[in-house]
This record gives C-alpha cells, sequence and structure tokens, in this order.
C-alpha cells in the first residue's frame, strides 16, 4: 500500500498476515461518495471478523482463528494461533457502530511489530471522504494529521501506515476518549468519529508484550520506510466540526483466552 507512498501493500501485508482485521473481507473498488453517518455511534470492542482474504462470510468467525482474543476495556486484544510466524503477531482494536442500524461506522487497530519498535496502523472509516484531505487522530496536544487514504472499498476508507511508538504512547495519558476527524466530500464539513480510550493503556501494554514475546523479526534487508509521527495540535472550536454524538460505550463482548 501506500500512504504518501510511505508504506508499500507489500510491507503492510507481510506486517500483518497473521493478524486479523475488525473489518470482513471487503469488495475491491471505491464506492460512490455518501456523507458520513451523523447518527449516534458507539464505541465496541469487536468480536472477530474474517482474516484478510479469508472466504468467510461476513459476521461469521471461523474456528480457532485465534491463540489470544480478550477484551481490555473498549478494546479487544488478538493474537494469531502460535503456530503462525509474523512480525506483528498481535493487534488491538476497536469498532464503533451506528447505534439504530448496528452498522459499522469506523474501526481502528494498531498492530505492534518488535523488530521496528512501531505500530501498524489500519483505520476504516466512511466513503464520502474527501480524499485529499486526510485524516486526524488526536493526542491530546499532539496528533496525526492529513493521513492520506490508501484506498476506498464498498465497506469504506482505509488508511494503512506505520506509527512510530511516541505517538501511539501518547493516546495512553490523553484521557478516556479521543477522536478521529475526517472531512465530507463536496461540502468540506469536518466530522468527528469518537474513540473510547477505555483500557487503552491496558491493551497496549498486554498486546506489545504479547508481541515481544510471539513475533519473529522482519528479514534483514526488508525495506522499512520510516513510521510517521505525530504533530503539534490545537483542536478547532467545537463549532467547527460536525460531531458524532457518542453514547457511553457497551460492555466488551466475552471472548475466549488461551493462555
Amino acid at each position: 500500500m501506500s500512504v504518501s507512498k510511505l508504506v508499500s501493500l507489500t510491507l503492510f501485508s507481510t506486517l500483518m498476515s497473521s493478524v486479523a482485521f475488525g473489518a470482513a473481507a471487503p469488495a475491491r473498488g471505491a464506492a460512490a461518495p455518501a456523507a458520513p453517518p451523523p447518527a449516534a455511534a458507539q464505541p465496541t470492542a469487536p468480536e472477530p471478523a474474517a482474516p484478510p482474504g479469508g472466504a468467510v462470510a461476513p459476521g461469521t468467525a471461523p474456528a480457532n482463528q485465534f491463540s489470544i482474543n480478550q477484551p481490555v476495556g473498549d478494546w479487544a486484544v488478538r493474537c494469531a494461533l502460535t503456530t503462525v510466524r509474523s512480525p506483528a503477531p498481535c493487534d488491538m482494536i476497536q469498532i464503533t457502530v451506528n447505534q439504530d442500524t448496528k452498522q459499522r461506522v469506523m474501526s481502528i487497530s494498531f498492530a505492534y511489530v518488535p523488530s521496528r519498535d512501531a505500530f501498524a496502523m489500519q483505520a476504516v472509516v466512511p466513503t464520502g471522504v474527501a480524499l485529499t484531505r486526510g485524516m486526524t487522530l488526536a493526542a491530546g496536544n499532539v496528533a496525526l494529521q492529513g493521513v492520506r487514504y490508501n484506498r476506498c472499498e464498498r465497506d469504506g476508507c482505509y488508511i494503512e501506515t506505520l506509527v512510530d511508538a511516541p505517538t501511539v504512547n501518547a493516546l495512553t495519558s490523553v484521557g478516556e476518549s479521543t477522536s478521529v476527524t475526517v472531512t465530507g466530500y463536496g461540502q468540506f464539513n469536518e466530522f468527528k468519529l469518537p474513540v473510547s480510550l477505555k483500557g487503552f493503556p491496558e491493551a497496549l501494554d498486554r498486546m506489545r508484550g504479547l508481541a515481544r514475546d510471539r513475533a519473529t523479526p522482519l528479514p534483514a534487508g526488508t525495506p522499512t520506510p520510516p513510521p510517521i509521527s505525530a504533530t503539534p495540535y490545537t483542536p478547532p472550536p467545537a463549532a467547527a466540526a460536525g460531531t458524532a454524538p457518542a453514547a457511553a460505550p457497551a460492555a466488551a463482548p466475552p471472548a475466549a483466552t488461551t493462555p
């Protein structure tokens, strides 16, 4: 893939070969622009969905997909089976759903890459965004700003990139919530999509520790572009952006964990 030509699809696929993201495997092809949903959103730690490239129907999860699948606050920590060798074998994920339709509004996940001390981030937001404006993820007084989209599928527009450790660590001290800001196509209104940080520090520690224990190093000579970093950020006035009102996060669904 490429985000400002920083990360190749081959590299990201290598990093993520054992991590099943929260979104079911999408159909290829960009969707026609549609306004981001303004309805109430509810962050949850999701049940696992189909792995990338899998043939499992949306809404179902294959048996024995994970060796660890553990809700931590409003996040889920997941690791691939121990038989899978990967430089990024574990991730932490949150999906935000529309309370009325129960459809996904956004998902965001982080997978630690110990051999690079960086995180592979995937964010999926609604179609209908202004692609040239990118996405902003706030982390207190810093933020990832204007992060470019890689592609749009029928289920959303994707950002997949490497993020440096200080940026992800900054999210642990923000409080109980932050937001992703996207810009709507056409009128260029900004929309804030809520991200719950309940349980984020604990989930991050858990996932990072598991990744260190299980990861295999990237092969010598593997080209690894530098991860992106947060820059100083001043949030815009509340009236300047459309905000999807967030309800209290639901309890994370129970998930079996195999030590």
